[in-house]
Protein backbone atom coordinates (compact mmCIF):
# COMPACT_ATOMS: atom_id res chain seq x y z
CA UNK A 1 0.00 0.00 0.00
CA UNK A 2 1.52 3.61 -0.96
CA UNK A 3 1.77 6.13 1.89
CA UNK A 4 -0.32 8.99 0.74
CA UNK A 5 1.81 12.58 1.24
CA UNK A 6 1.00 16.11 0.38
CA UNK A 7 0.34 16.60 -3.59
CA UNK A 8 3.48 17.91 -5.33
CA UNK A 9 5.69 15.32 -3.56
CA UNK A 10 6.97 11.80 -3.71
CA UNK A 11 5.66 8.61 -1.98
CA UNK A 12 7.16 5.63 -1.68
CA UNK A 13 5.03 2.22 -2.04
CA UNK A 14 6.40 -0.99 0.16
CA UNK A 15 7.42 -2.61 -3.03
CA UNK A 16 10.12 0.41 -3.18
CA UNK A 17 8.49 2.22 -6.89
CA UNK A 18 8.18 5.97 -6.30
CA UNK A 19 5.01 7.64 -7.21
CA UNK A 20 5.16 11.35 -7.60
CA UNK A 21 1.50 13.01 -7.14
CA UNK A 22 1.06 16.58 -8.96
CA UNK A 23 -1.79 19.22 -8.19
CA UNK A 24 -4.95 19.70 -10.38
CA UNK A 25 -4.88 23.11 -11.71
CA UNK A 26 -8.85 23.28 -10.85
CA UNK A 27 -9.87 21.96 -7.12
CA UNK A 28 -13.54 20.85 -7.34
CA UNK A 29 -16.05 20.83 -4.54
CA UNK A 30 -15.00 17.73 -3.82
CA UNK A 31 -11.37 17.59 -4.13
CA UNK A 32 -9.70 15.13 -6.15
CA UNK A 33 -6.17 13.38 -6.67
CA UNK A 34 -5.04 12.35 -10.32
CA UNK A 35 -3.76 9.36 -10.01
CA UNK A 36 -0.11 9.32 -9.52
CA UNK A 37 2.65 8.72 -11.90
CA UNK A 38 4.98 6.07 -11.44
CA UNK A 39 8.06 7.09 -12.18
CA UNK A 40 9.90 3.57 -12.38
CA UNK A 41 7.27 3.10 -14.99
CA UNK A 42 9.51 4.66 -17.29
CA UNK A 43 11.35 1.81 -19.05
CA UNK A 44 15.13 1.40 -18.14
CA UNK A 45 16.39 2.41 -21.43
CA UNK A 46 14.72 4.96 -21.62
CA UNK A 47 16.30 6.27 -18.35
CA UNK A 48 19.42 5.73 -19.96
CA UNK A 49 18.79 7.38 -22.82
CA UNK A 50 17.61 10.20 -21.19
CA UNK A 51 20.56 10.64 -18.23
CA UNK A 52 22.59 10.73 -21.82
CA UNK A 53 23.40 6.93 -22.50
CA UNK A 54 23.19 6.69 -26.37
CA UNK A 55 24.25 4.35 -29.13
CA UNK A 56 23.19 3.91 -32.47
CA UNK A 57 19.25 2.78 -32.32
CA UNK A 58 18.67 5.91 -30.16
CA UNK A 59 20.70 8.31 -32.78
CA UNK A 60 18.31 6.82 -35.41
CA UNK A 61 15.03 6.97 -33.58
CA UNK A 62 15.88 10.24 -32.70
CA UNK A 63 17.41 11.58 -36.04
CA UNK A 64 13.77 10.08 -37.26
CA UNK A 65 11.50 11.51 -34.55
CA UNK A 66 13.43 15.31 -35.06
CA UNK A 67 13.37 15.35 -38.48
CA UNK A 68 9.76 14.66 -39.06
CA UNK A 69 8.32 16.68 -36.65
CA UNK A 70 11.22 19.35 -38.55
CA UNK A 71 9.55 18.99 -41.11
CA UNK A 72 5.61 19.26 -40.18
CA UNK A 73 6.51 22.33 -37.89
CA UNK A 74 8.24 24.27 -41.08
CA UNK A 75 5.12 23.18 -43.07
CA UNK A 76 3.26 24.85 -39.98
CA UNK A 77 5.17 27.89 -39.90
CA UNK A 78 5.66 28.60 -43.88
CA UNK A 79 1.36 28.11 -43.76
CA UNK A 80 1.11 30.80 -41.62
CA UNK A 81 1.60 34.76 -41.32
CA UNK A 82 5.15 33.90 -39.91
CA UNK A 83 7.43 37.20 -38.26
CA UNK A 84 10.56 36.06 -37.07
CA UNK A 85 13.07 38.50 -35.12
CA UNK A 86 16.95 37.98 -33.88
CA UNK A 87 17.13 34.46 -35.52
CA UNK A 88 20.63 35.04 -37.04
CA UNK A 89 22.38 35.99 -33.63
CA UNK A 90 20.23 32.99 -31.60
CA UNK A 91 21.40 30.14 -34.28
CA UNK A 92 24.88 31.69 -34.00
CA UNK A 93 24.86 30.69 -30.57
CA UNK A 94 23.06 26.85 -31.43
CA UNK A 95 25.63 25.97 -33.79
CA UNK A 96 28.97 27.21 -32.02
CA UNK A 97 31.53 24.52 -32.56
CA UNK A 98 33.04 25.96 -29.50
CA UNK A 99 30.43 26.44 -27.17
CA UNK A 100 30.56 24.35 -24.26
CA UNK A 101 28.00 26.03 -22.05
CA UNK A 102 24.97 24.64 -21.85
CA UNK A 103 21.88 26.78 -23.42
CA UNK A 104 18.38 27.37 -21.93
CA UNK A 105 15.73 29.09 -23.62
CA UNK A 106 12.51 30.34 -21.81
CA UNK A 107 9.49 31.78 -23.87
CA UNK A 108 5.45 32.10 -22.75
CA UNK A 109 3.09 29.63 -23.52
CA UNK A 110 0.53 30.13 -26.11
CA UNK A 111 -1.01 26.98 -27.08
CA UNK A 112 0.17 23.15 -26.94
CA UNK A 113 1.15 23.93 -30.38
CA UNK A 114 3.86 25.60 -29.25
CA UNK A 115 6.56 22.81 -28.88
CA UNK A 116 7.74 21.70 -31.85
CA UNK A 117 6.18 24.18 -34.52
CA UNK A 118 7.65 27.19 -33.72
CA UNK A 119 10.81 25.95 -34.03
CA UNK A 120 10.25 25.51 -37.61
CA UNK A 121 11.31 28.97 -38.01
CA UNK A 122 15.15 27.59 -37.62
CA UNK A 123 16.71 26.04 -40.25
CA UNK A 124 15.28 22.57 -41.93
CA UNK A 125 19.21 21.19 -41.65
CA UNK A 126 19.40 21.56 -37.84
CA UNK A 127 16.44 19.12 -37.24
CA UNK A 128 18.96 16.75 -38.57
CA UNK A 129 21.73 17.60 -36.37
CA UNK A 130 20.29 15.65 -33.53
CA UNK A 131 22.59 16.65 -30.78
CA UNK A 132 22.44 20.24 -31.54
CA UNK A 133 18.53 20.32 -31.20
CA UNK A 134 16.57 21.43 -27.82
CA UNK A 135 15.33 18.77 -25.09
CA UNK A 136 12.47 20.20 -23.49
CA UNK A 137 10.71 19.83 -20.42
CA UNK A 138 7.13 17.81 -20.71
CA UNK A 139 4.52 16.93 -18.87
CA UNK A 140 5.32 13.10 -17.94
CA UNK A 141 1.29 12.31 -16.83
CA UNK A 142 1.10 13.13 -20.83
CA UNK A 143 4.40 12.01 -22.57
CA UNK A 144 5.22 8.83 -20.27
CA UNK A 145 2.48 7.34 -19.51
CA UNK A 146 2.59 4.32 -21.60
CA UNK A 147 5.76 2.44 -23.10
CA UNK A 148 5.41 3.56 -26.62
CA UNK A 149 4.97 7.20 -25.83
CA UNK A 150 8.28 6.91 -23.64
CA UNK A 151 9.89 5.77 -26.41
CA UNK A 152 8.62 8.08 -29.03
CA UNK A 153 8.90 11.29 -26.91
CA UNK A 154 12.36 10.42 -25.64
CA UNK A 155 13.31 10.48 -29.16
CA UNK A 156 11.71 13.85 -29.82
CA UNK A 157 13.86 15.20 -26.75
CA UNK A 158 11.21 15.33 -24.72
CA UNK A 159 12.61 15.62 -20.79
CA UNK A 160 9.38 14.31 -18.21
CA UNK A 161 8.35 17.07 -15.71
CA UNK A 162 6.09 16.13 -12.82
CA UNK A 163 3.56 19.05 -12.74
CA UNK A 164 3.40 20.26 -9.01
CA UNK A 165 6.27 18.22 -8.19
CA UNK A 166 8.29 20.74 -7.06
CA UNK A 167 12.00 21.79 -7.61
CA UNK A 168 13.69 18.90 -6.70
CA UNK A 169 12.80 16.31 -8.91
CA UNK A 170 14.15 13.58 -11.25
CA UNK A 171 13.22 15.59 -14.53
CA UNK A 172 15.18 18.98 -13.25
CA UNK A 173 17.31 16.66 -12.41
CA UNK A 174 18.43 15.62 -16.12
CA UNK A 175 17.72 18.79 -17.68
CA UNK A 176 20.80 19.81 -15.13
CA UNK A 177 22.61 16.89 -16.25
CA UNK A 178 21.95 17.59 -19.94
CA UNK A 179 22.85 21.45 -19.82
CA UNK A 180 26.48 20.23 -17.67
CA UNK A 181 26.73 18.49 -20.63
CA UNK A 182 26.45 21.91 -23.02
CA UNK A 183 23.26 20.53 -24.38
CA UNK A 184 20.21 22.61 -24.98
CA UNK A 185 17.10 22.90 -22.81
CA UNK A 186 13.78 24.81 -23.47
CA UNK A 187 11.77 25.70 -20.90
CA UNK A 188 8.10 27.07 -20.41
CA UNK A 189 8.16 28.50 -16.85
CA UNK A 190 4.59 29.46 -16.59
CA UNK A 191 4.57 25.60 -17.03
CA UNK A 192 1.21 25.60 -18.61
CA UNK A 193 -0.75 27.45 -21.35
CA UNK A 194 -1.90 30.24 -20.53
CA UNK A 195 -4.15 32.73 -23.26
CA UNK A 196 -5.15 35.63 -21.80
CA UNK A 197 -2.36 37.94 -22.98
CA UNK A 198 -0.04 38.20 -19.88
CA UNK A 199 2.31 35.43 -18.97
CA UNK A 200 1.37 34.08 -15.26
CA UNK A 201 3.65 33.95 -12.91
CA UNK A 202 7.05 31.34 -13.61
CA UNK A 203 7.87 28.35 -11.53
CA UNK A 204 11.20 28.35 -9.44
CA UNK A 205 12.42 25.05 -11.02
CA UNK A 206 14.48 27.56 -13.48
CA UNK A 207 15.95 29.18 -10.70
CA UNK A 208 16.74 25.77 -9.20
CA UNK A 209 18.37 24.78 -12.15
CA UNK A 210 20.60 27.84 -12.98
CA UNK A 211 21.88 27.69 -9.43
CA UNK A 212 22.85 24.15 -9.43
CA UNK A 213 24.77 24.24 -12.81
CA UNK A 214 28.40 23.29 -12.65
CA UNK A 215 29.00 26.18 -15.04
CA UNK A 216 26.52 28.89 -16.09
CA UNK A 217 24.47 28.74 -18.65
CA UNK A 218 23.69 30.65 -21.55
CA UNK A 219 20.08 31.95 -21.28
CA UNK A 220 17.92 33.16 -24.25
CA UNK A 221 14.23 34.54 -23.83
CA UNK A 222 11.89 33.68 -26.82
CA UNK A 223 8.99 36.06 -27.01
CA UNK A 224 6.49 34.96 -29.38
CA UNK A 225 2.19 35.35 -29.94
CA UNK A 226 0.12 34.30 -32.22
CA UNK A 227 0.18 30.56 -31.54
CA UNK A 228 -3.61 30.87 -29.32
CA UNK A 229 -4.76 32.13 -32.72
CA UNK A 230 -3.57 28.36 -34.66
CA UNK A 231 -5.28 26.33 -31.55
CA UNK A 232 -7.56 28.00 -29.36
CA UNK A 233 -6.99 25.93 -25.98
CA UNK A 234 -11.11 25.19 -25.77
CA UNK A 235 -13.17 26.26 -28.85
CA UNK A 236 -11.72 23.92 -31.17
CA UNK A 237 -9.46 20.68 -32.07
CA UNK A 238 -9.09 21.95 -35.36
CA UNK A 239 -5.58 23.71 -36.37
CA UNK A 240 -6.19 26.95 -37.95
CA UNK A 241 -3.18 28.36 -40.57
CA UNK A 242 -2.60 31.32 -41.82
CA UNK A 243 -2.66 33.34 -38.53
CA UNK A 244 -0.41 35.82 -37.82
CA UNK A 245 2.61 34.49 -35.89
CA UNK A 246 5.28 36.42 -34.01
CA UNK A 247 8.82 34.76 -32.87
CA UNK A 248 11.36 36.85 -31.07
CA UNK A 249 14.76 35.96 -30.08
CA UNK A 250 16.08 38.08 -27.32
CA UNK A 251 19.60 38.66 -26.08
CA UNK A 252 21.32 36.51 -23.31
CA UNK A 253 20.43 37.14 -19.69
CA UNK A 254 22.92 38.16 -17.09
CA UNK A 255 22.33 36.75 -14.10
CA UNK A 256 25.40 35.96 -12.25
CA UNK A 257 25.37 38.99 -9.99
CA UNK A 258 22.56 37.30 -8.35
CA UNK A 259 24.68 33.72 -8.36
CA UNK A 260 27.68 35.90 -6.66
CA UNK A 261 25.64 37.21 -3.90
CA UNK A 262 24.21 34.10 -3.08
CA UNK A 263 27.68 32.49 -2.64
CA UNK A 264 29.01 34.74 -0.66
CA UNK A 265 26.18 34.71 1.65
CA UNK A 266 24.36 37.88 0.74
CA UNK A 267 21.27 36.12 -0.41
CA UNK A 268 19.38 32.70 1.13
CA UNK A 269 18.86 29.83 -1.30
CA UNK A 270 15.05 31.01 -1.71
CA UNK A 271 15.94 34.68 -2.10
CA UNK A 272 18.34 33.92 -5.30
CA UNK A 273 16.17 31.50 -6.83
CA UNK A 274 13.18 34.09 -6.62
CA UNK A 275 15.30 36.81 -7.93
CA UNK A 276 16.76 34.71 -10.88
CA UNK A 277 13.18 33.34 -11.81
CA UNK A 278 12.06 37.31 -11.65
CA UNK A 279 15.03 38.43 -13.93
CA UNK A 280 13.75 35.77 -16.07
CA UNK A 281 10.02 37.19 -16.38
CA UNK A 282 11.48 40.17 -16.36
CA UNK A 283 13.75 39.75 -19.56
CA UNK A 284 10.28 37.97 -21.34
CA UNK A 285 8.58 41.32 -20.33
CA UNK A 286 10.88 43.77 -22.11
CA UNK A 287 11.50 41.71 -25.20
CA UNK A 288 7.66 41.67 -25.47
CA UNK A 289 7.55 45.64 -25.09
CA UNK A 290 10.07 46.17 -26.96
CA UNK A 291 8.93 44.47 -29.88
CA UNK A 292 5.47 45.84 -29.72
CA UNK A 293 7.38 49.62 -29.03
CA UNK A 294 9.21 49.25 -32.35
CA UNK A 295 6.51 48.01 -34.43
CA UNK A 296 3.68 49.40 -32.86
CA UNK A 297 4.44 53.53 -32.75
CA UNK A 298 2.03 55.39 -30.88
Amino acid sequence: MTRTLKLGVAATSALGATYWYYKPTVVPATPYIPPPFVWDSIPKPVLQHLEGHDNALWKVGTTMVVGVAGMLAKGFMKASDTRVYGLDKFMAIVEDPKRTQGLITVSNHESVLDDPFLWGAMPLSIFFKVEKMRWVLGAADICYTTVFKSYFFACGKTLPAIRGGGVYQPGVDLAISTLNRGGWVHIYPEAKVSQHGKMIRFKWGIGRILMDMEKEAIVVPVWHEGMHLAKPLYETKLVHLGQPITLVFGDPIAYSDILVQWKNGCLSEREARIQITQRIYDALEHLESQYKSNTNPK
